[in-house]
């Protein structure tokens, strides 16, 4: 009886883990879209619109408060309770030469997802934040 029970629990893992290891192509070509619209800023004058814009788009978007805000850190509260709302970390991280990328994080406290969904707020961070312009 033990031995059904472990090669039940085993047969389990193994489908769980072989859908976290093999994205569907959709996903994959939404993961390559946030790291393509990763907004970036040329000179002071184009981060602090975009950093304005970063952290706009949190206090509209996320499901709490901003906790923290730097010149380099934009962060909510965390999510607690199973809850779908989400948090928001941006960070505005240096590239050479002048140049910053703005990178945001999305996440919730619920195992079957975020609403939005993470990755589609992700894209629209991207969208929204790399748009923005004097």
């Amino acid at each position: 009886m033990k031995t059904a029970s472990i090669v039940a629990l085993m047969l389990v893992s193994a489908g769980v883990t072989s859908c976290a290891i093999a994205p569907t192509p959709a996903l994959q070509q939404k993961r390559a879209e946030i790291v393509r619209t990763t907004p970036v800023c040329v000179d002071t004058q184009d981060c602090k619109v975009k950093w304005d814009a970063a952290q706009l788009w949190i206090v509209k978007n996320a499901g709490y408060k901003l906790q923290t805000v730097t010149d380099v850190l934009l962060q909510t509260y965390n999510p607690t309770g199973s809850t779908t709302d989400i948090g928001v970390q941006a960070t505005k991280e240096p590239m050479g030469s002048g140049h910053y990328q703005i990178v945001v994080k999305v996440w919730c406290d619920n195992m079957f997802g975020c609403f939005p969904n993470a990755l589609d707020a992700t894209l629209a961070f991207n969208r929204e934040v790399g748009a923005a312009a004097l």
